[in-house]
């Protein structure tokens, strides 16, 4: 049986500690059990967040950029816009700039690296990493990112695994093990909804219109106008004071 080349070393030229990973023996049961238990984490910060919907994201892409996932980096990308994230930010969680992240948020650098760092470890908590948690964090909200860590994990190496299914299929890609090809083809169907969601968000246009949003928001706490204030009260048309002579001379013409 062949073997698959995940968890293996990627040799010392490269910050991501492992190969693209797939599903294996080894960390099925392990994965697909820690995303049961992060699932209900995820489903109560949809309506009830410790954190926000930004940090959740840049910690996704976090990991993703460790593991290697472009499904996940597609999807995620463009959900993290959508929060008002900057593709600036975006790129620099990708391609690993982690003393710029530093630079900008130590919090949410922490939350990331942590992240990353449970990738890098074979989905082991650092114990240096969890301390900066600690440190910026509540223990709701660090149980809230470790959801997210765990969560993501899982997504990324179903992407990855389908990924390795169909370059198979396809005659490009190495012999395949039976976890492989059993993961792989369960999940594609799932995969393939996930995309098609992206897509229709894009199509429909309200990533875009809640990206708009997030940026007004933003705009406002920094103290920068925005294209959505009210109008200026000594305009003719925000003003009251401006509207009531105007009222009076139509009564008086309608006199």
């Amino acid at each position: 049986m062949p073997k698959a080349t995940s968890d293996k070393p990627a040799g010392p030229r490269t910050r991501r500690a492992v190969e693209k990973r797939t599903f294996t023996s080894d960390n099925l049961v392990r994965t697909v059990a820690n995303c049961a238990i992060a699932f209900p984490v995820i489903v109560r910060s949809i309506f009830r967040p410790k954190t926000s919907k930004a940090l959740r994201e840049k910690v996704m892409l976090g990991v993703t950029a460790i593991n290697d996932c472009r499904y996940c980096a597609w999807g995620h990308s463009h959900w993290a816009t959508s929060q008002g994230i900057p593709l600036e930010a975006v790129n620099q969680i990708l391609s690993l700039q982690d003393d710029s992240l530093q630079a900008h948020d130590p919090a949410e650098a922490a939350a990331i690296l942590f992240g990353q760092h449970y990738a890098e470890h074979l989905d082991q908590i650092d114990p240096d990493a969890l301390k900066s948690l600690q440190s910026c964090f509540s223990q709701a909200e660090i149980r809230e990112i470790v959801g997210y860590v765990y969560f993501i994990t899982f997504t990324n190496l179903s992407g990855n695994t389908v990924d390795v299914v169909l370059e198979r299929l396809l005659g490009k890609g190495r012999p395949i093990t039976v976890v492989e090809a059993v993961a792989g083809v369960g999940l594609a169907p799932v995969l393939l909804l996930l995309v098609l969601l992206v897509k229709l968000g894009k199509l429909v246009g309200t990533d875009k219109r809640r990206a708009k949003r997030h940026r007004v928001d933003n705009d406002a706490q920094a103290g920068r106008p925005s294209k959505r204030a009210a109008p200026n009260a000594g305009t003719k048309t925000g003003s009251r004071e401006a509207r009531a002579p105007r009222r009076a001379a139509t009564r008086a013409i309608g006199r």
